[in-house]
This record gives C-alpha cells, structure tokens and sequence, in this order.
C-alpha cells in the first residue's frame, strides 16, 4: 500500500470543502472560480485551444 501523502490529503480535503459548498454543482463551481480569480487582481494567461487532429476513417 503507498504511504499517505499529507498534500495529497490537503488538496482533497479543500476540492471535497469547495465542491460542499456550491452543491456539487460544477457550474457554480466554475463561477465562483472565475470571480475569485478576477478579484485576486493578478495577470492572467489566456493560451489559444489547442486544435485536436482528427483521423479520417478508412473506407
């Protein structure tokens, strides 16, 4: 069995806190995410989608 990492369990505990508080509702989750991020005043990088190659299918 692997040992416990304590950051791990850190980082766990905080998703499993914030997603309690918004119901578990992603978009909401999203929401509070982007607010928080747009009240923290820092700079923030905005990278162009990657494009995905699509194989075309033989036949």
């Amino acid at each position: 069995m692997p040992s416990r990492d304590p950051i791990v369990e850190e980082v766990r505990a905080v998703r499993d806190a914030l997603a309690k508080e918004f119901a578990y509702d992603v978009e909401r989750i999203g929401r509070a995410m982007q607010e928080r991020q747009a009240k923290s005043g820092r700079p923030v990088v905005r990278l162009p989608a990657k494009r995905i190659p699509v194989e075309k299918k033989a036949g």
